[in-house]
């Protein structure tokens, strides 16, 4: 713990990082490695570069996206359509409608009028309020389905309830911190839990599914890893969640009963329509042979609330754009690296560190090197779309790009060190919700947890099931 609060202090000055970043990418495009040519040492020395300032925030996301995007387009390597391929498909406008209906959920005040009640009534132990913290990302996933304003609203909401409590700081700080650990491990039940992460990650392994082909495959370890990582806080954290009980300060500051108005009540109806509309696309499709597509009621329900002037004008800016175009050139890698031969080229030379026949060894160095990886380049997004086609192409004849898909993000999702390993932790750390510390308290013995997780739970359910 020690060696990671020193990392966490250590701090290099803006110009020398900058240097820095630009020493092995020169050096990549003088001395193109691995038998490259010219055009594809540059694409990997762009490449490296700005993935370098991804990881390291030297640089902010758009400019660094656009460098990538323009060498991308000058250099010809892939089809534009390819270079382009985020923008053009339907995932990006669900993601744009997800931020404006969630803008609108969020000013609707329906979240926290309804949700701050009941954990005065029901919250009064830290274990309930883990509990609790569980139990709300799962129900909340169709009804803000944007996973970062999902996030920040409900972490808000505890906040908020935990400051009128007599709850020790530590303990509120503990508290805060599972909402952002939990809210990583639900997400990985569900397709549509991080219509970000979880959909960028099929994006990149080239692979289209369903939330209920994911669900199949990742709900039922995911909850049985969900009850290990909460006896891990409770064992690690114990200190803060046992023997305390969490009283109001005041009866005063206990919310009054929520009076609903006919607009509100018009509100949930929409939200709640919405959602079951979400929830059983797949189930109407297959009963009566409609297609009920999620992107035109996402669509359907935003204009609602804009009628219903719940949504402005002003609700635009929560879209945000740097993360979409971040997504744009992060989905821009695999295609490009296949389609100028830098993948083939990379990756058989990777492959030479995996085993020459299907083992558990083979899985075991499959993780690791996602992990290692990861623990570089810091963002999820990042990681699985450099790897994601690498791995693919490696793992071919030996297993399929879906369980490559799943092991290579079931070792990442919960897979954190330092805040930056996670957006969410990032988040959480950034807004003093929870010290910094305590990411790598947890993450340091549940990134073990999380390869035993995989041999012991994933995988036996993935063979279960025929993935495997």
């Amino acid at each position: 713990m020690k060696c990671v609060q020193k990392i966490e202090k250590i701090k290099i000055p803006q110009w020398s990082k900058f240097v820095l970043s630009m020493i092995a990418p020169f050096l990549l495009l003088y001395f193109r490695p691995l038998g490259m040519d010219f055009t594809q040492s540059l694409l990997a020395a762009v490449l490296l570069l700005v993935i370098t300032w991804w990881s390291s925030n030297l640089v902010k996301k758009i400019p660094a996206s656009c460098l990538l995007l323009v060498i991308f387009v000058v250099s010809k390597a892939a089809p534009i359509r390819t270079v382009f391929s985020f923008p053009l498909s339907e995932t990006f406008f669900l993601i744009v409608l997800s931020y404006l209906f969630s803008q609108g959920i969020e000013n609707s005040g329906l979240p926290k009028s309804t949700l701050e009640p009941l954990l005065f009534r029901f919250v009064n132990t830290p274990l309930k309020a883990l509990l609790s913290i569980i139990l709300v990302f799962f129900l909340t996933i169709y009804i803000i389905p944007q996973p970062l304003s999902r996030l920040i609203i409900i972490a808000g909401i505890y906040r908020n309830f935990l400051e009128k409590t007599n709850a020790p700081a530590q303990t509120k700080s503990t508290i805060l911190f599972s909402v952002f650990v939990f809210y990583v491990v639900v997400n990985m039940a569900f397709l549509d839990a991080d219509i970000i992460m979880n959909t960028a990650s099929v994006g990149f392994a080239g692979l289209s599914m369903s939330n209920g082909e994911w669900s199949k495959y990742m709900a039922p370890p995911t909850a049985i890893f969900c009850v290990v990582v909460l006896a891990m806080m409770i064992f690690i954290f114990r200190k803060d969640v046992l023997k305390i009980r969490i009283e109001p300060l005041q009866q005063d500051m206990i919310p009054a009963k929520v009076v609903m108005s006919p607009k509100d009540w018009i509100v949930v109806g929409v939200v709640v329509g919405t959602m079951i509309l979400w929830m059983t696309s797949g189930l109407l499709g297959r009963m009566i042979g409609i297609n009920v597509n999620p992107t035109v009621v996402t669509l359907i329900g935003t204009v609602l609330l804009f009628g219903l002037k719940v949504l402005g004008k002003k609700d635009f800016k929560s879209i945000d754009i740097a993360t979409l175009v971040f997504l744009t050139a992060a989905f821009s890698i695999g295609g490009v690296m296949k389609a100028s031969g830098i993948a083939d080229i990379v990756f058989s030379y990777i492959a030479g560190f995996f085993p020459k026949t299907m083992s558990l060894l083979y899985i075991a160095v499959l993780i690791l090197v996602s992990m290692a990886m990861h623990l570089i380049l810091g963002s999820n997004t990042t990681t699985f779309s450099v790897l994601l086609p690498g791995l693919i192409i490696v793992g071919d004849g030996f297993l399929s790009p879906e369980a490559i898909l799943f092991i290579c993000y079931t070792s990442l999702a919960s897979h954190y060190i330092l805040p930056f390993h996670s957006v969410g932790m990032m988040i959480g750390a950034a807004n003093n919700f929870f010290p910094g510390r305590n990411v790598g308290k947890l993450g340091i013995p549940l990134m073990f947890v999380i390869f035993l997780a995989i041999f012991g739970l994933y995988i036996p359910w993935w063979k279960l099931m025929g993935l495997m």
